[in-house]
C-alpha cells in the first residue's frame, strides 16, 4: 500500500472546483468555495453561465496560485514525509481491518493537494483531493478516509458484483461507505494519527465522517454505535452484508436524515 502525493496544477484546481459550482450542486458543497476565498464573490459567480462562471473563478485564483506555488510544492514534500513515517501501522490496521494483505496491494493511490475546499475522491483512479490549507496531519487524517473507501469499494465489489455507479451520491452503498469510515477509525493506530477524528460534539466540529452522522439515531439508536457494534463482532463481507441489509430497512429515516448532504 502506498500512498504519492502530488501537485497537480491549477488547470487540475479549477476543474476539480467547478464540479461543484453547478446549480445541482446545491448550497452545502458550493458554499465552503466562497468562505475560503472571499475575494470571489458568490453573487457575482452564480448571476453567470457555467463557462463564464468557470473563467470568473479561474481568473481571481489564478494570482493567488501563483504567488502560493512554491508553498503547494512545499506541502507535497511535507505530506509524502508523514505518511512514510507513519505508514506501517497503518497499514497493519488496513490489513487486519479487511482481513486481507495489503501491502502488496493499493500501490498505486494519489493524493492531489488542490485550491479545492471539498477535496473529492475518485475510486476508479485510486486518487482524491486535499485542501492545500491542511497540515501534513490533517492531509493525512483525510487520506486514511479516502483510502478506506478504496479498499472497502475493492472488497466490497469482489463480494457484491454490483454496479460501480451505486458506489457514488446518492446511492445507498455509497451512504453505507461514508458511515463505516466511523467504526474502522477507531483502531487506535489509525485514530491516533487522524486530528479530525475526534468529534466536537458541542461545537458540531471535526469528526472523520459527516455531521449529520454523528446526530443520526435509528430505530431510538446511535446509528454510529450500531454499526461499530456489529463491525466487531463479524468478519468484513459478513459486516457488509449485514449493515447493508440494516440500511435498506431504515433507508427512508437515514436519508431524512442527511438531506443537507444529499442536497434535498
Amino acid at each position: 500500500m502506498q500512498l504519492i502525493w502530488r501537485e497537480p496544477g491549477f488547470d487540475y484546481s479549477l476543474k476539480s472546483i467547478m464540479q461543484f459550482q453547478t446549480e445541482e450542486a446545491g448550497e452545502y458543497w458550493m458554499e465552503p468555495l466562497y468562505y475560503f476565498f472571499p475575494e470571489i464573490k458568490r453573487e457575482v459567480a452564480q448571476a453567470l453561465s457555467c463557462e463564464a462562471r468557470a473563467h470568473y473563478i479561474g481568473e481571481k485564483l489564478q494570482t493567488f496560485y501563483a504567488q502560493e506555488k512554491g508553498m503547494l510544492e512545499e506541502k507535497v514534500e511535507a505530506y509524502q514525509k508523514h505518511w512514510e513515517n507513519c505508514k506501517e501501522p497503518v497499514v497493519e490496521a488496513f490489513c487486519e481491518a479487511f482481513e486481507m494483505d495489503c501491502r502488496t496491494r493499493f500501490e498505486n493511490i494519489t493524493g492531489n493537494i488542490t485550491l479545492d475546499p471539498i477535496a473529492p475522491r475518485y475510486l476508479e483512479e485510486r486518487a482524491f483531493d486535499v485542501f492545500y490549507l491542511n497540515s501534513e496531519r490533517g492531509a493525512l487524517g483525510l487520506a486514511l478516509h479516502e483510502m478506506i473507501h478504496f479498499v472497502w469499494f475493492d472488497v466490497w465489489k469482489r463480494h457484491f458484483g454490483d454496479d460501480d455507479v451505486e458506489y457514488e451520491i446518492p446511492h445507498l452503498p455509497w451512504i453505507l461507505s461514508e458511515m463505516t469510515v466511523e467504526p474502522i477509525m477507531r483502531d487506535p493506530r489509525l485514530a491516533s494519527v487522524n486530528p479530525y477524528f475526534e468529534r466536537d460534539y458541542e461545537k458540531k466540529e471535526n469528526g472523520c465522517v459527516y455531521g449529520c452522522f454523528y446526530d443520526m439515531k435509528v430505530d431510538g439508536e446511535p446509528i454510529l454505535e450500531t454499526l461499530y457494534r456489529k463491525y466487531r463482532q463479524e468478519s468484513i463481507t459478513d459486516y457488509m452484508e449485514w449493515a447493508y441489509a440494516y440500511c435498506r430497512t431504515y433507508e427512508k429515516e437515514i436519508r431524512g436524515q442527511m438531506r443537507e448532504v444529499l442536497g434535498e
